[in-house]
């Protein structure tokens, strides 16, 4: 059996849309059962470390813990920093950065490589860092020389402290609008979707995304719940959508996944893996792919239902802004990281 360990680290933008760097962050980090959030900071607006003339970042610290190996964490984490834009290659050190992943401690671990060095060589003088990891760990002592962490942050000074500021909390648990939520069941999944379902208006497209067993029925079925439907949600397998009524408003349920397999030439990469048990084929797909040639157009903009599609993702082209992007990663063996967001007027990729 793999070691499981207890790791902080922090996360870091400023540049672009900060909050969301944050947020996506977080959620990029769970592939899998690797690696499992286990709890984060507020955000903490924060001056800037090491050179002044650059805007100020948003900080969080997040608790994990994880069968990796430090250097396979840095790996991971040095994707996630990629896959948000970041460029090593083009940026001034300590200068701006539209996100930064840092690892803080890995357990008691003193490591010490051409790559990696932890704990890591300044959080003792770095109240942007104290800060958060001190609200979600107040008793963390540095494993080099036992010193208490809270004790290097007063060494800082009261003004040094002051200047960083906590806001709004990175994980959310209660259904409470757009964001970054925990979800410890799927249960609670089905909990968070009825709320979102509660607060939707006729003509909104919820795209749902995330891989194989991270929970888009479980949401789905919420959803359903909390718009009022009489009936149990189930995934349209031998149709391309299928429809609901009964509730405040109907509910028009798409599922992109056979699709997906139906427009991938045999043996292709791309599809998703099929299914255990057989189940029939789909017409074949119209190219290009629009929502005119699927069927799918006289679903939108209908005052008195919402639309909500499983597996988006494999059809990022046919979704138009304004849509709700729901995204779904796997948090470690059994709970689940959701992010909830709205892709307002200037269209984004899935």
């Amino acid at each position: 059996m793999r070691t499981v360990t207890d790791v902080f680290c922090l996360l870091g933008s400023n540049l672009g849309d900060r909050e969301d760097s944050l947020r996506r962050a977080c959620l990029g980090l769970c592939r899998g059962v690797e690696v499992e959030v286990l709890r984060a900071s507020r955000i903490y607006e924060t001056p800037p470390w090491g050179k002044a003339d650059q805007p100020p970042f948003l900080n969080a610290a997040v608790q994990i813990k994880t069968t990796l190996d430090p250097e396979a964490l840095l790996r991971r984490f040095q994707a996630v920093e990629e896959e948000l834009g970041r460029d090593r290659t083009q940026e001034e050190r300590w200068g701006p950065r539209p996100v930064d992943l840092d690892l803080l401690l890995y357990g008691g671990r003193i490591v010490e490589t051409h790559a990696l060095t932890l704990p890591h060589p300044h959080l003792h003088e770095r109240a942007f860092a104290l800060a958060p990891l001190l609200e979600i760990a107040p008793d963390l002592r540095d494993p080099r020389t036992g010193l208490p962490y809270a004790t290097a942050l007063e060494r800082l000074g009261p003004q040094v402290a002051r200047s960083c500021r906590g806001g709004a909390p990175l994980l959310l648990r209660a259904p409470s609008g757009p964001g970054l939520y925990l979800s410890q069941s799927p249960e609670e999944t089905q909990a968070l979707a009825a709320a979102m379902a509660r607060e939707m208006r006729g003509g909104e497209v919820i795209a749902l995304v995330g891989p194989l067993g991270a929970g888009k029925t479980a949401f789905a079925a919420g959803f359903g719940r909390g718009l009022g439907i009489p009936v149990p949600i189930t995934s349209p397998s031998y149709v391309l959508i299928k429809s609901y009524e009964g509730g405040r408003l109907a509910l028009h349920h798409a599922d992109f996944y056979r699709l997906a397999t139906a427009a991938s030439p045999a043996g292709s990469s791309s599809a998703p893996s099929p299914p255990s048990s057989p189940t029939p084929s789909l017409p074949p797909v119209p190219v290009p792919l629009d929502a005119a040639g699927l069927g799918l157009e006289d679903y939108l903009g209908d005052s008195g239902a919402v639309v909500l599609i499983e597996w988006a993702d494999q059809f990022p082209e046919w979704l138009e802004a304004p849509f709700w992007l729901v995204e779904i990663a796997l948090n470690g063996p059994k709970t689940r990281l959701l992010y909830l967001r709205r892709i307002g007027d200037a269209r984004e990729p899935v």
